[in-house]
């Protein structure tokens, strides 16, 4: 009885959910709904005009910096709310839905009064940027090639053009000392590659006679005398240098004193012959050394999911359009859902868009959002596909490292994409444990993601989750029998 009763409280749910469903989704398609999206896509393709034309100059004013910045959050939760609600509006019903496709990536307002409160933010924005629109005519434009939209994201840094002006201005400046720059943030979240974007940029390149790249291991050398001399053979007292150094993030207070001594005795030795327009830039991700530098640190945070939904739209569908796509865009949008928060967002981002454009079809992106959704729940095991039309195998990837400047016969020959989608990849001859690219960079500093692929370890792993699944409902068994005791 009490089972049959489950059934029926069960499906009396599903009902519910689908009818509350049902009447937002009639709420968003009323006449004034219907209005609001108009108004916000017409916002939108102004936005993105200005903020095109604006990333195609050298703004060096920060007042503008700020307002670019916050026309382009508008712009990104705008695309995501007018896409959001055309996901919803294609099937309102979950149960016709794959079961990963009915998550929304996060949670935004459905209602109409929220689709107008978006539209108005936008047009404001937009009421605002007169003066800026005026300013950006003087500002120099920047040599870049007419790449489409996915293929300038993808060759070019994405979201950081204020923090990258910031340090340009920070370089550019003349002072009477050594100045030092701390950049503080989470691993994987771009310090690299936004400090190598800058050290590529002509008016840096232009102003800096020679730009140093040192490691953390670099300050520490056994002897002192070979320490001083070190040093010596990297500054020009007669022109202007710019180190930058990586610094390590230590596990403990301990590691991070020893990090801070080995830079106040580099800093205390360089200081004393460089010329004085030099400049020291520090990446770290510890907030311990935020307090090393001369300037106040420039932290970079994790990006929004707004911002990378911007960022996936155009890489997935390259020069497709969307909105012509409904049925790719609802599993895009299901895909944003299985990619856990991380500083990494950008690079996971980027792998998953470069597996979909391999095949622009339904059945491919379903096959990809299966792959994806199931890794997450099978401890990094996925389903691969080592030759196009078999049923594919689990396989179990580990040890994942990401390398700069290698050459690309030093790199894996088997390609992850190729095993994912059925590319025919090279396999090694009868070999199951054995090294795959998992995705390459376009844009400095060209780092390669590598993991191992184990195809014996994949039934290891099934059984360590099976054990801990067992565990946890034992474990959650035994708080059950407390409680009744209770």
């Amino acid at each position: 009885m009490a089972q049959a009763m489950d059934v029926v409280l069960s499906a009396l749910a599903t009902d519910l959910v689908g009818r509350v469903i049902s009447f937002l989704v009639r709420k968003c398609q009323e006449p004034g709904a219907t209005e609001d999206a108009v108004r916000l896509q017409r916002a939108l393709l102004r936005a993105g005009a200005v903020v095109e034309e604006a990333e195609r100059r050298q703004i060096a004013n920060r007042a503008m910096l700020l307002q670019l910045n916050q026309l382009r959050r508008d712009l990104y939760r705008g695309t995501y709310v007018l896409d959001a609600l055309s996901w919803r509006a294609e099937d309102p019903s979950p149960r016709k839905r794959h079961a990963t496709e009915s998550r929304p990536p996060f949670s935004l307002p459905l209602r109409t009064s929220g689709l107008s409160v978006v539209a108005e933010s936008l047009e404001a924005a937009l009421g605002d940027m007169r003066e800026f629109v005026v300013l950006l005519g003087g500002c120099p434009r920047v040599a870049r090639h007419p790449y489409s939209a996915y293929l300038f994201m993808e060759s070019c840094m994405f979201g950081r053009h204020m923090e990258k002006e910031q340090i340009i201005s920070f370089l550019l400046h003349p002072v009477r000392d050594l100045d030092v720059l701390p950049i503080i943030g989470p691993d994987k979240v771009g310090k690299r590659t936004l400090v190598e974007h800058v050290c590529l940029d002509e008016r840096v390149r232009e102003h800096f006679a020679k730009i140093h790249r040192l490691s953390s291991d670099d300050l520490d050398l056994q002897s002192h005398d070979h320490h001083e001399h070190h040093h010596l053979s990297l500054i020009d007292g007669n022109a202007r240098s710019l180190i930058v150094i990586g610094l390590a993030d230590g596990d403990c207070d301990a590691a991070n004193e020893e990090e801070e001594e080995r830079w106040r005795r580099f800093h205390s030795s360089v200081r004393r012959r460089a010329h004085r327009d030099s400049k020291i830039i520090l990446i770290s991700g510890a907030e311990a050394h935020a307090g090393l530098g001369t300037l106040p640190p420039l932290r970079l945070r994790a990006p929004h999911r707004e911002e990378i939904w911007y960022f996936f739209r155009a890489l997935a569908f390259g020069g497709a359009d969307p909105e012509e796509r409904p049925e790719l865009l609802r599993v895009a949008m299901a895909l944003l859902a299985v990619i856990p928060d991380d500083p990494a967002l950008f690079v996971a981002a980027s792998i998953i868009a470069a597996f979909l454009r391999v095949d622009m079809s339904a059945p491919s992106w379903r096959h990809v959002l299966g792959v994806f959704a199931g890794a997450t729940n099978r401890c990094g095991v996925i389903l691969c596909r080592p030759v196009r039309g078999s049923p594919g195998i689990l396989c179990s990837f580990h040890g994942r490292r990401t390398l700069t400047g290698m050459a690309r016969n030093e790199l894996p020959r088997v390609a992850m994409v190729d095993l994912v989608t059925g590319g025919d990849p090279v396999l090694p001859n009868g070999e199951k444990r054995f090294d795959v690219l998992v995705w390459q960079s376009r844009i400095p500093p060209y780092a390669s993601y590598v993991a191992t692929c184990d195809m014996e370890r994949t039934r290891q792993v099934a059984v360590e989750k099976k054990v801990r699944n067992k565990r946890s409902r034992s474990q959650q068994d035994e708080k059950r029998g407390e409680l009744a005791e209770i």
